[in-house]
């Protein structure tokens, strides 16, 4: 049976990369000051190496099983292909896909190059304390920007447009402006097209995730024009503690909720970026923490960021402006506000979240309509842990009344195991040059919680 193939057309311009697909363009877009100084053979090896990242996954979401690029073999194609495996049991796990069909739909793909003339990184560059931090206004990007601008690491913000939100790009962009003029930090837009065609609406295909397994690497790649102007020693990520939670999946695959976030991925992703940067590395600051410690810090600590947070994801399916009110993300956040006593309107909340009809969006209820990362058993111990701050502060609600008739007595006894869990600064790899005055701030705002 002769296979259906996609031929993806990719060249250098003016202002970034152009990809050309079943005759329509589309673009990877840099401020031309930017793109212009990276020097010609680094476009060359992020030429080979981003088309393939941010195409790799176009067979999920279509019908095609073979692709034909006119680039060379990309130097870093065993770690992409790693990172697409890593990343299906995770990604299949809230639509009909199964994990053993995806992988083996991936293993029998052809992917094939211009020639196998591979493009090996070389360069060397004298770096500054200076960070790249892709910045979307959720809480994870805003509380890397505060502890950045305390620590001296001079932050240079990006947002990154992927042109398949509409409406909630257009909030974010406006949230990124007023940051940026607020604190007198430099921001900059990269207007990335390529990504509709890893969506399955643009091929009229069933729902699914799976054409966005690439997005936390290709963010590594697509900063690395920005890295090489500021001269910038860090990429910086928000990947925290509850990426470490796994999951059994459907088909009984352990997994992560986002496993290129998951530490181990994080240290591939330095590796790489060290390699083809000269010397850059990704890290994130906030890999001590749980999403509830997150919160507590950012609303806190950086109150003035934490009231730009737009942290939800389904924006462009909802009436409203900048929270859904409908979704698990939104139900979870709005509970850790009030687990510190921080009303969720300062953040833009019209409601509290806490009433019969969102009680499917709690994972503690075994609610019906939460997402994969909230599959993990801390997950719901986090929100034991959260409902029972809350009731302690006061907080009412329908949903309040019913964690006191079933989970007030587990909560009691399991008090401190879970604020241990989840309000301890952990382990991680943060440079040792920062690393000190890093968890100095989170220790500070932990302390005295029980």
């Amino acid at each position: 049976m002769s296979k259906k193939t996609l031929e993806i057309t990719s060249s250098l311009n003016s202002t970034g990369i152009k990809l050309r697909v079943k005759n329509k363009d589309y673009n990877l877009r840099y401020p031309k000051q930017i793109w212009s100084e990276f020097p010609l053979r680094l476009k060359e090896i992020l030429l080979d190496n981003l088309t393939y990242l941010i195409t790799v996954n176009i067979p999920f979401v279509s019908s095609f099983d073979s692709i034909e690029y006119n680039t060379s073999m990309p130097y870093f194609k065993p770690f992409f292909d790693n990172m697409v495996v890593e990343n299906i049991p995770s990604a299949v796990n809230d639509y009909s896909d199964s994990t053993y069909g995806v992988i083996k739909k991936f293993l029998n793909t052809k992917y094939k190059f211009k020639d196998n003339q591979i493009k090996i990184p070389d360069y060397k560059m004298k770096l500054k304390e200076k960070a790249i931090l892709p910045l979307s206004c959720g809480k994870d990007s805003l509380l890397s920007l505060g502890v950045c601008k305390e620590i001296g690491l001079k932050p240079v913000c990006v947002y990154i447009n992927d042109t398949v939100s509409p409406k909630e790009n257009r909030i974010k962009i406006k949230h990124c402006r007023s940051i940026s003029r607020e604190f007198r930090i430099p921001l900059y837009f990269v207007t990335n097209s390529i990504e509709r065609i890893n969506d399955f609406q643009t091929w009229n295909t069933k729902e699914t995730c799976l054409g966005y397994m690439h997005m936390v690497t290709g963010f590594c790649f697509i900063l690395l024009p920005f890295v090489h102007y500021y001269k910038a020693k860090y990429i910086i990520l928000g990947n925290q503690k509850d990426m470490s939670f796994a999951f059994e999946n459907k088909d009984g695959f352990i997994t992560y909720p986002s496993p290129d976030q998951y530490p181990e991925w994080t240290s591939h992703q330095s590796s790489m970026v060290n390699l083809i940067s000269g010397g850059a590395k990704v890290i994130s600051l906030i890999e001590p923490l749980t999403n509830l410690a997150i919160t507590r810090i950012l609303h806190t600590r950086y109150r003035d960021l934490g009231r730009y947070e737009i942290s939800c994801d389904s924006l462009d399916a909802s009436y409203r402006d900048r929270w859904c009110h409908a979704c698990s993300k939104c139900a979870r956040i709005s509970l850790f506000m009030h687990a510190f006593g921080i009303d969720p309107k300062d953040a833009g909340f019209e409601d509290s979240l806490l009433e019969e009809k969102h009680q499917k969006l709690y994972v503690l209820f075994r609610g019906r309509e939460i997402d994969h990362y909230e599959r993990s058993p801390e997950a719901r111990d986090q929100q034991l842990l959260a409902f029972y701050m809350a009731y302690e502060k006061g907080v009412r609600g329908y949903l309040i009344d019913s964690f006191k008739k079933k989970y007030l007595p587990e909560a009691k006894r399991r008090k401190k195991e879970l604020i241990k869990e989840f309000l301890s600064v952990y382990a991680s790899d943060l440079p040792s040059s920062i690393k000190q005055r890093v968890l100095k701030i989170y220790k500070q705002e932990l302390k005295n919680l029980g």
